[in-house]
C-alpha cells in the first residue's frame, strides 16, 4: 500500500512539472529563463521566437 501511495505521489508530481513546462511552451517563455545570445542548445527554440530574441540583442 506505501508503495502504490509513493508511486501516484511521484506521478502527480512529475505530472504537474509536465504540464507547466507545456503551458510555459504555449506561452512562448524559454525553459531556462535565459538569453539566447551564450545558449548552446538556441538552435532548438522557436524559429519565430529564435529570429525576434536574435534580432533585440545585436
Amino acid at each position: 500500500m506505501g508503495t502504490v501511495l509513493v508511486s501516484l505521489i511521484l506521478l502527480l508530481a512529475v505530472g504537474s512539472v509536465v504540464i507547466s513546462m507545456v503551458k510555459a511552451k504555449k506561452a512562448g517563455k524559454s525553459s531556462c529563463s535565459c538569453g539566447c545570445s551564450a545558449c548552446s542548445g538556441c538552435s532548438s527554440c522557436a524559429s519565430s521566437k529564435k529570429s525576434s530574441s536574435h534580432s533585440s540583442q545585436k
